[in-house]
């Protein structure tokens, strides 16, 4: 059995949608193209945060590293 984690890299569906992301030009989008990614993405960073809340509260973590999320600054 080859080493875990270069299997796990090897079929990690986000990596995808993580170059999906930086190829994107955003200058090219209409204005409801980028209220809509914008959407999107706001979105998932509210679930990503939430899933590594509930896994940082798991005292056996394995090979997870505890991360805070990354937060875009807030502008209002």
């Amino acid at each position: 059995m080859g080493d875990p984690i270069h299997e796990t890299d090897t079929h990690d569906l986000t990596l995808g949608v993580i170059h999906a992301v930086k190829m994107l030009d955003v200058t090219a989008l209409s204005y409801v193209q980028l209220r809509r990614l914008y959407a999107a993405l706001t979105h998932m960073s509210t679930e990503v945060d939430r899933e590594i809340a509930k896994r940082s509260d798991v005292e056996t973590l394995g090979k997870t590293v505890r991360i805070s999320s990354p937060r875009k600054p807030r502008s209002d």
